[in-house]
């Protein structure tokens, strides 16, 4: 007696596929991980970690916006303007070695 296993329901006229926002304000899983440029495997390890700010609305999570800015901010590496000063050292030093 193999049953086929089951199928999920799909999605009814009207219904939403993309990520869920609130106003741009409230982010679900999926839409934090396009935010952010992660996977939605890779931040439902960050909530299981806490390494990433969240909230819970009922049984779902959610993530506001203005956390996951100040977030990213806080990550190590370069910022935008010391990015731009390293990319117009190199160009000058490269133009001051061309004939």
């Amino acid at each position: 007696m193999d049953a086929e296993p089951r199928k999920t329901p799909r999605k009814q006229v009207g219904q939403g596929t993309g990520p869920r926002a609130f106003n741009g304000l409230a982010l679900d899983v999926r839409g934090a991980s396009v935010f952010y440029g992660g996977t939605e495997k890779q931040t439902r390890g960050l909530v299981a970690r806490r390494l990433i700010p969240f909230r819970r609305l009922g049984g779902r999570i959610i993530f506001l916006r203005s956390e996951l800015e100040m977030w990213l901010s806080t990550l190590d590496g370069c910022t935008l303007a010391e990015a731009k000063t390293n990319r117009a050292a190199r160009q000058a030093a490269e133009s001051a070695v061309a004939p």
